[in-house]
């Protein structure tokens, strides 16, 4: 994840990520789609049963995720 950084890592502020301005758009695509598989990945592994609104966040990160999919699948050469 060499392309996203953290500019204050113990920062709490609104965004404390850039991202490398020489990040393809394709480039960028395949990373949302990963951080999206991460954010999955992870509420997966705390196994704590989630609440209704943590379970709606996470419906909306997994169709993200196909969507994001999706936009990866477009991007490969036929």
């Amino acid at each position: 994840m060499e392309n996203v950084v953290s500019d204050m890592p113990s920062s709490r502020g609104p965004n404390p990520f850039t991202v490398n301005e020489e990040l393809s758009f394709e480039d960028a695509w395949v990373r949302v789609a990963e951080l999206l598989q991460r954010a999955v990945a992870t509420s997966q592994v705390l196994g704590e049963p989630l609440g209704a609104p943590q379970r709606a966040v996470m419906h909306l990160v997994e169709m993200a995720k196909m969507v994001a999919d999706r936009a990866v699948e477009c991007l490969q050469p036929k």
